[in-house]
């Protein structure tokens, strides 16, 4: 994912920008204004490497690391590890072969909060399905099987090269995205292109509710 620049991480916070009118307050959608701030994965992963200190596995950073060698901010529960590890390395091999890193990586956090529901639904059901069913809810909010787009692959390939049925596939991400409420521009799982076109990115709403652009305002 892309890294915010430093006005965009500013409005995102809620900080002030040089330059902003104080009546200024950043724009949010609904959603996004309803939701708990620990709905956030807020995950560091990172290669478990015993006195070294090696940065986060990042789409900038990349490298298709194994599953067994990342340790997350907190542990992985003990009776999910072992599927969870499975269907972490269908997503890496997947990824490594068809699409690219940023996909692996936004897989395992998405994974990652399969893994931490109580009870968790990784537990049921086979690796392959939910691997597929991962990778078929990022690809539908980041447009993975659009033509236009890179990475793209089609939605048959995708399920089989996951090991399933195109109608496995789909139902699991289905599944996953009603689940976490994902859908396009999702600033928790969406790719660092699609960032780049969240037409939401830049706006912002004066305390008498009306939206403005806020690069219109940036060089008064």
């Amino acid at each position: 994912m892309p890294r915010p620049k430093k006005t965009d991480t500013a409005i995102q916070s809620g900080q002030p920008i040089e330059g902003m009118p104080d009546d200024m307050i950043p724009a949010v959608s609904p959603r996004e204004a309803g939701r708990e701030k620990n709905d956030s994965p807020g995950t560091g992963i990172s290669r478990m490497d015993a006195g070294k200190t090696e940065p986060e596995p990042s789409p900038d950073t990349g490298g298709f690391i194994p599953v067994k060698e990342i340790v997350f901010s907190a542990p992985i529960p003990v009776a999910v590890r072992p599927q969870f590890e499975e269907i972490g390395e269908i997503i890496r091999t997947v990824c490594k072969e068809n699409i690219n890193e940023e996909y692996y990586i936004l897989g395992l956090l998405l994974l990652e909060k399969l893994a931490r529901k109580r009870p968790s639904p990784i537990l049921a059901g086979k690796a392959q399905a939910w691997a597929a069913g991962v990778l078929y809810a990022l690809g539908s909010i980041n447009f993975l099987f659009d033509k236009k787009t890179t990475p793209y692959i089609n939605q048959d390939d995708l399920a089989e090269a996951c090991g399933v049925k195109k109608s496995t596939a789909s139902g699991k991400g289905k599944l996953i995205r009603d689940m976490f409420k994902l859908s396009y521009w999702d600033n928790r799982f969406s790719t660092r292109s699609m960032q780049e076109r969240n037409p939401l990115a830049n706006l912002g709403m004066t305390k008498n509710g009306f939206i403005v652009d806020l690069r219109s305002l940036m060089f008064r």
